[in-house]
């Protein structure tokens, strides 16, 4: 068992009795409630998260951390985290008494390396120029190599003693696998091949882009069946995130002869994009990417669609992939159009511009116009609306803005129920 100091364990033990205090308010199952509600496509209020990715570590900064232990440090975010939301982003996110630790998998590479000419921005912080590393001729059939799926059981047994140490009389300190893929060949096949000559090759090199595809659909639909025959899959119809926004709560997974231990693939929410197709026709779109999404997301129970890619013109491709649930509209679509394609068939997953809470002074009138037009639409068509604020990398010195933008939203939400 690993030593841990005395301050950090309290500092845990703390938080963790923060934590659970908040989960256990009655309003935490009326989220709950909602969310079921909402991803059964049964009318009611719009939904709202706030979900701030890189603003986190303004949010809670490193140097406001207390624990002095690397993993008790992990912990103690964590926990922040959640309690940052209780105070500040009253949001329909659930708060609750799960504290997830990790099933530890690799999985090896395709064998191919994505380069960058600009390596030193990273993650969610900058911007990249992909260089070209599959050249004209590449054998994409026998160069993206077959990948593998191990698990290490016994750090994954190591990581679970430990946090249930610390605060598994407080918290339900749960071991969970895997919840889910995010399918997106050709995005994936744009790193590689740089998005202009990717663009090209529609045209003048379709043949191989679909020799490409179905050897990238073949190998992730592999990794998937690995993890689920390696037991390593974790439901995820819980308080968790689903696809690229929304909460996964239903009662309609896992699946009726589920037998209460080894998850499944069908017993799971799905999720595909293509995200590099936001100007390309809706016929191209799916020639080279639904026919191949709606391939792997057949292995799920239910499906999410789309992330930044405006998708209010390619609805009647999207009803192809089965079980589709939840559909992205990033802010570049056209609300009306979009929503009188959905109608109540799906959720209306609305992401509002980041840009009005990331850079600039800030105006809530023009995030409020944006929203109102969104609820609009999808009120006069029958739509099962949700609004993520997403895709958000810096606060500006200004927090509050999410705070405003948050209770702002929820507002609209009541408002309009």
């Amino acid at each position: 068992m690993m030593s841990v100091p005395d301050t950090d364990r309290q500092v845990l033990r703390d938080l963790a009795k923060q934590v659970a205090e908040a989960a256990a308010d009655p309003s935490q199952d009326k989220k709950l409630a909602e969310w079921k509600r909402h991803n059964s496509l049964k009318p009611g209020r719009a939904m709202v998260l706030q979900a701030p990715e890189g603003v986190w570590d303004e949010f809670v900064p490193a140097d406001s951390l207390q624990c002095q232990d690397d993993r008790c440090r992990g912990i103690e975010a964590a926990l922040r985290t959640r309690l940052y939301k209780v105070d500040h982003l009253h949001d329909d996110e659930p708060i609750v008494t799960t504290l997830p630790t990790t099933i530890h998998t690799q999985v090896t590479g395709y064998g191919v390396a994505v380069k960058t000419t600009n390596p030193e921005a990273k993650g969610v912080h900058g911007a990249v120029h992909y260089d070209t590393v599959l050249e004209d001729d590449a054998d994409v059939e026998t160069l993206f190599q077959d990948r593998h799926v191990t698990v290490d059981w016994d750090a994954s047994h190591r990581e679970h003693e430990i946090v249930s140490d610390l605060v598994g009389d407080i918290l339900d300190v749960r071991m969970v696998g895997y919840g889910g893929g995010w399918f997106s060949p050709m995005d994936l096949f744009m790193a590689w091949r740089g998005p202009d000559k990717m663009l090209l090759d529609l045209i003048d090199r379709p043949e191989w882009i679909h020799r490409a595809m179905n050897r990238l659909l073949e190998i992730e639909t592999s990794v998937s069946k690995q993890m689920e025959a390696l037991g390593v899959l974790g439901l995820n119809n819980g308080a968790n995130h689903v696809g690229s926004g929304g909460i996964g709560t239903t009662d309609e997974l896992p699946q009726p002869d589920f037998d209460g231990e080894h998850v499944r693939l069908k017993d799971l929410w799905g999720h595909a994009a293509a995200q590099i197709f936001s100007e390309v026709s809706p016929a191209m779109h799916d020639e080279f990417a639904i026919q191949y999404e709606a391939k792997f997301l057949s292995m799920f129970g239910l499906n999410c669609y789309g992330c930044c890619e405006p998708l209010h013109k390619k609805v009647p491709i999207v009803r192809k992939i089965p079980n589709i649930r939840r559909l992205s509209m990033s802010p570049w679509i056209e609300p009306v159009e979009g929503a009188e394609a959905i109608g109540g068939d799906m959720i209306f997953s609305f992401k509002p511009n980041p840009a009005y809470l990331s850079s600039g002074t800030f105006d809530l009138d023009i995030c409020r116009r944006e929203m109102i037009a969104v609820l609009d639409a999808c009120k006069a068509n029958g739509c099962v609306s949700e609004y993520i604020m997403k895709d958000t990398h810096i606060c500006c010195g200004e927090p509050e803005r999410y705070d405003q933008w948050t209770d702002m939203a929820m507002q609209l939400a009541d408002e309009y129920a």
